[in-house]
């Protein structure tokens, strides 16, 4: 009994030729096993019947088909974590970048806040920003558009060089720096100013030690005197092609009892003409000056905020 199944061929499909093979060791032939189709017979397969098509479902509809609406309903909801988690990223970026001025109108309702913290070194407050060094023991607020002043830092590293040559020393004479109240006048240690200025209107403090065996500033008398003999003797003395006037000269006590002597004034020449506001405080052996200054032109300009910046000049026991 022989088996014809794996010679039956499905209706449509091709019939392939059996390929005679000769046994090894033999005369005989054999059908070639790769030769045989195997397809198994159905009755879907049997003449006259087709396979039904299948009907698409609701859930397999391309997107814009007509079941568009149903496919939009079956997408789950955004997690309301995520939600939140991307807002509190959003808000985050925005405050810490300061975006639209939107952190520094957020600190001028709190801006004891801001001091204690000192935020308004990086975010202006009320308009000004903070400078602060605690290796020198200072801290003090300027114009929000002010930066640092590269004229300054460039005289301040010309001195620096000069300190340290690499060169002989000229034989020939050799300036000596200034002096303010016995004092030698080093090159600022912050110094800020518009952004594109020349020099001529900037903020800047320098530190300076005191004489041996120390002094007091009000050894010259009070606000009034001691600006006198500064515009008289130091600033704008005979013979210097200066002249200057003194307009307020007063004296500020802090909560620790500590002097800070705030004169306003200006000083003209045949080549400029500048207005001043300068303060002078004590602690430590050391001598601080402020000095904002701006061309007279602009002084109505910028009045009130040398006033705020000559306030707030705080000095404090340095780190370094």
């Amino acid at each position: 009994h022989v088996s014809l199944a794996p010679f039956i061929v499905a209706p449509g499909a091709s019939a392939q030729k059996p390929r005679l093979r000769r046994a090894r060791g033999t005369g005989r032939f054999g059908l070639s096993r790769r030769a045989v189709v195997r397809v198994a017979a159905s009755d879907e397969d049997s003449p006259g019947s087709s396979a039904p098509a299948e009907e698409p479902t609701s859930s397999s509809s391309a997107y814009g088909g007509p079941n568009m609406y149903a496919d939009s309903q079956a997408i789950s909801p955004p997690s309301p974590r995520r939600v939140f988690l991307g807002a509190l990223a959003t808000a985050g970026l925005a405050l810490g970048g300061n975006f639209l001025g939107i952190t520094g109108k957020l600190l001028n309702g709190v801006p004891d806040v801001a001091e204690s913290l000192r935020l308004d070194l990086i975010y202006p407050v009320g308009g000004f920003k903070r400078a602060y060094n605690p290796e020198k023991g200072y801290e003090f607020v300027y114009p929000e558009d002010y930066l640092g002043d590269a004229t300054m830092v460039a005289r301040a590293a010309n001195q620096r060089e000069a300190m340290n040559p690499l060169d002989p020393p000229a034989l020939g004479d050799v300036p000596k720096p200034p002096k303010i109240f016995g004092q030698t006048v080093q090159e600022p240690q912050s110094a800020f100013g518009p952004m594109g200025g020349t020099g001529e209107e900037n903020v800047s403090v320098i530190v300076s030690r005191s004489p041996p065996g120390g002094f007091k500033l009000d050894r010259f008398g009070d606000a009034q005197n001691q600006a006198e003999w500064l515009l008289a003797n130091i600033l704008a003395p005979p013979g210097s092609g200066k002249t200057s006037e003194l307009f307020d000269a007063y004296t500020r006590t802090s909560g620790g009892g500590q002097k800070y002597f705030t004169f306003e004034y200006t000083i003209k020449t045949d080549a400029w003409y500048r207005h001043n506001v300068a303060v002078f405080t004590e602690k430590g052996g050391r001598l601080y000056t402020l000095v904002a200054q701006v061309p007279e032109v602009d002084w109505g300009r910028r009045r009130d905020e040398f006033r705020r910046v000559a306030d707030s000049l705080k000095v404090f026991v340095p780190t370094g």
